[in-house]
């Protein structure tokens, strides 16, 4: 067995153990919520080098997502691990906020990307 059948296969099994259990949509949203986070910190990262201008932090939203993705260390957890460690209230607001967050990237101005 390969490598990549072996993760497969594990990653199967643990969907499975997910959906026998009921836990599926929580996996689900656990792992939506590290999306955002990875994408905040993409974000953050290309705003860093002039690649992208950030939306107004004046938004809740946008703070909301910004502060709880500014706090991952993505040198030592995943942001998965990450976000499975969050308390509840964090993980629901950081998933409230991300629609708004990511409108914000396309509101006003299309040269929102650096060409």
């Amino acid at each position: 067995m390969t490598d990549s059948t072996r993760l497969q296969s594990a990653a199967l099994v643990r969907t499975l153990a997910d959906m026998a259990d009921g836990s599926l949509a929580a996996r689900i949203r656990l792992e939506q919520a590290a999306r955002v986070v990875a994408a905040a910190r993409r974000a953050a990262n290309l705003a860093a080098t002039g690649a992208l201008r950030l939306p107004n932090a004046a938004d809740p939203a946008v703070r909301a997502v910004n502060e709880i993705a500014r706090h991952w260390d993505d040198s030592t957890v995943t942001a998965l691990e990450y976000v499975e460690v969050l308390p509840e209230v964090a993980v629901e607001r950081l998933l409230r906020a991300a629609p708004v967050w990511a409108a914000a990237f396309q509101a006003g101005t299309p040269d929102r990307l650096a060409a």
